[in-house]
C-alpha cells in the first residue's frame, strides 16, 4: 500500500519489523561520528534487501511515469545506515541537490524505527517515521525538508539514498536547431 502527493510516495510496510532488527544488528556498530548523526556506508550491491527498493522504485516509476524521460541515464548509487541518538536530528532546512551532490535526482528514507516525528517537508507536510516504511521524493529545492527531533529523546534509526545521474543519455546529444 502506497501514499502519493506532489511526487512524494510512501510506501508502507516494505520492511518487516524482523528485517529492520536485522539492519540495525548490521549496520549500528562501527559507526562515524557527524554533527547531526552517526553513519555508515552501505555496499547497494551487497545490501540484502536492495530488491525491496528495486521494487519501491518500480513502483514510484509507474505512478510518476515522467521520471523515465529524464534525458541522463541514473541508477540507485548511495545508501547509508543513519543513527539519530538522543532524540537528535538533522534540524537545518536542505535539498539533496546542491552544489556538493549536483547529480542527485531522486531522494529515498527508509525508516527503521517507529517515532512520534519525522520528515518535515517546508510544504508543512510531515511524514511520520514508521518502522519499515520507504519514503521516495525529488531531490531538488521543491522538496526542501528536515528532520524532526523525536520528543521522548529516543534513538531514530534511518537508511538514506539517492538515485544519481551518471551518464549522457542519448536525449544529450541531440542538436538544438534555433530559430533565427
Amino acid at each position: 500500500m502506497f501514499k502519493k502527493d506532489n511526487y512524494t510516495m510512501e510506501i508502507f510496510n516494505v520492511f518487516s519489523k524482523a528485517e529492520c532488527v536485522d539492519v540495525l544488528n548490521q549496520y549500528n556498530k562501527n559507526l562515524k561520528e557527524n554533527v547531526f548523526y552517526k553513519d555508515a556506508n552501505i555496499d547497494c550491491s551487497k545490501f540484502k534487501y536492495i530488491k525491496k527498493i528495486n521494487n519501491c522504485i518500480e513502483v514510484y516509476k509507474k505512478e510518476y511515469p515522467a521520471i523515465n524521460l529524464t534525458a541522463s541515464k541514473w541508477r540507485l548509487d548511495r545508501l547509508t545506515f543513519k543513527a539519530f541518538l538522543n532524540g537528535k536530528n538533522f534540524a537545518p532546512w536542505h535539498s539533496e541537490h546542491s552544489m556538493s551532490y549536483p547529480h542527485r535526482m531522486l531522494a529515498l528514507q527508509i525508516y527503521l524505527t517507529n517515532h512520534n516525528c519525522g520528515t518535515e517537508f517546508f510544504s508543512k507536510k510531515i511524514i511520520k517515521s514508521e518502522m519499515g516504511k520507504v519514503l521516495l521524493f525529488p531531490a531538488y529545492f521543491t522538496h526542501t525538508h528536515r528532520g524532526q527531533s523525536c520528543p521522548e529523546k529516543k534513538d531514530r534509526y534511518i537508511i538514506t539514498g539517492y538515485w544519481l545521474f551518471y551518464e549522457k543519455g542519448k536525449k544529450e546529444n541531440v542538436a538544438h536547431a534555433s530559430s533565427t
